[in-house]
This record gives structure tokens, C-alpha cells and sequence, in this order.
């Protein structure tokens, strides 16, 4: 993994959004530490945020907080792209964006609440796991939610 790092780092320029997201998934999947990789990885991400797709904004903010790699303008920066563009993730996706958020200890209440209203609508096609990492993840950043929890209750 040193060596891919090592590699990678000076042509994050030529990946492409996917390639990025990929990249810090699989490092923070397989465990290894590579702070230099996401700090770059961040530096090429947040002025493409734009051109992810829901997959890979939600992708690449679980790597960061699995990581536990501190990118605090990452974070802002995915929660002001993931905002407009809730609709076009995943239940899935949008589990795995607050618990993202949740795990790496970054504010981002609109964030929160845009996510609460459009899930709760969607709760039907939440699998278990989806149901209780959004549930564990709004009651660990302490984010209120009282419709969310009452639809969640009732699945």
C-alpha cells in the first residue's frame, strides 16, 4: 500500500473522480494509514466536488471518517455539493454520508436535516443496517430528529 501511495500521490491530477474516491476507500477498507495520500486526495477533491455523483461523495466522506483522516473542508465542502443532490442518493448513500459525519465529529446540521426529510419518505427501502446506522448516527452527532426517529420506530 506505502508504494501505491507513493505513486499515486504526484498524479492525483490524472484520476478521475471515481479514481479518487476509490482510492481513499480502499485505503481506509484494508486498514492502512496513509495520511499524506488523503490530505492530497482531499487538495484534489474539493474543486471537483462538483463532478462526483452521489456514490463518490458519500464514498469518499465514509473513507475519510473511517480513516479517521481530519479534512474539516472536505467535510464542508461535501455537505454543501450533497445538499442540492440528496434525491440522487442511495438509501445507502445517504446512510452512509451521516454516519460519515457522525464518525468523524463534523458539524453539519442542514446536512443532517435535509437527510432526515429526505429519508423519512424513503424508510420503506432502507435495509436494517441503513436503518440503524442512520438512527446511530443522528443520536451521536446529537442531531434532533423527531420525525426521522418516529418513521424509524414504526419500520
Amino acid at each position: 500500500f506505502a508504494a501505491v501511495a507513493e505513486e499515486a500521490l504526484p498524479r492525483l491530477g490524472e484520476f478521475t473522480e471515481q479514481g479518487l474516491a476509490n482510492t481513499v476507500l480502499a485505503y481506509a477498507k484494508a486498514g492502512e494509514p496513509a495520511p499524506a495520500l488523503f490530505a492530497a486526495v482531499a487538495d484534489e477533491a474539493v474543486p471537483r466536488l462538483g463532478e462526483f455523483n452521489a456514490q463518490e461523495l458519500s464514498n469518499t466522506a465514509w473513507a475519510f471518517a473511517t480513516a479517521d483522516i481530519p479534512a474539516p473542508a472536505l467535510f464542508a465542502a461535501v455537505a454543501e455539493e450533497a445538499l442540492p443532490r440528496l434525491g440522487e442518493f442511495t438509501e445507502q448513500g445517504l446512510a452512509n454520508t451521516v454516519l460519515a459525519y457522525a464518525k468523524a465529529g463534523e458539524p453539519a446540521p442542514a446536512l443532517f436535516a435535509a437527510v432526515a426529510d429526505e429519508a423519512v419518505p424513503r424508510l420503506g427501502e432502507f435495509n436494517a443496517q441503513e436503518l440503524s446506522n442512520t438512527a446511530w448516527a443522528f443520536a451521536t452527532a446529537d442531531i434532533p430528529a423527531p420525525a426521522l426517529f418516529a418513521a424509524v420506530a414504526e419500520e
